[in-house]
């Protein structure tokens, strides 16, 4: 998975590069990434393409090279590759309460009942399920009987892993204030494209 990460990103990081290159100087200065980004549909500013090109410049030479690029490709594809493996992992959903009757079918609850568990339960995982499912109630309950089951729960909430992952990592990058990750998506959804990768890797960055 690796090997296809860093070569993913070494053809990425090549088009980028050759596309803000143009003078074919063999390497790209501050004002080109400012030039680049001013292409974009981006509120970025002077100062925070500084703070990417610094980033990247690992040798504070002023001048950003093609492996620096590179460099800074395969971290952000790495890290939104561990944050996809850590959502399968941790993407179990936690287990609905049980009927209230014991012996009773999963009947499932309704609106005003997902809201009560949220707010009662000190399960943290299982209350932010429950919001979630409530204020979404109409797409979760498929079946239109008012009340949502634990397979239609469940259901739900697989949906929307799987809905635009990428763009949720994005998600918590801006949270996080993680600008400068953002910023390389940026670049690669602009000047990235590549035959080869642009199917397998921007995905990613979608």
């Amino acid at each position: 998975m690796i090997s296809s990460i860093n070569g993913n990103a070494s053809q990425i990081a090549s088009s980028i590069f050759s596309k803000i290159d143009t003078n074919n100087k063999g390497y790209i200065e501050q004002a080109d990434l400012q030039t680049a980004f001013n292409g974009i549909d981006s509120s970025d500013s002077d100062s925070s393409v500084n703070e990417l090109f610094s980033a990247l410049d690992s040798d504070s030479d002023d001048k950003l090279t093609e492996s620096e690029l590179t460099d800074g490709v395969t971290n952000l594809l790495s890290q939104l590759n561990s944050q996809f493996d850590n959502a399968r992992v941790q993407g179990g959903m936690p287990p609905l309460p049980p009927p209230q009757n014991e012996g009773e079918e999963d009947e499932g609850y309704t609106q005003n009942e997902l809201e009560s568990i949220a707010s009662s339960t000190s399960d943290s995982k299982l209350s932010s399920l429950m919001s979630n499912v409530a204020a979404n109630f109409e797409a979760a309950d498929t079946n239109e009987d008012g009340k949502v089951s634990a397979k239609e729960a469940m259901a739900y909430e697989q949906s929307q892993q799987q809905q635009g992952n990428a763009s949720q990592a994005q998600s918590e990058q801006a949270r996080a204030g993680n600008k400068i990750s953002l910023q390389i998506s940026q670049l690669i959804s602009t000047y990235g494209n590549t035959e080869q990768s642009s199917s397998s890797s921007l995905s990613l960055a979608a």
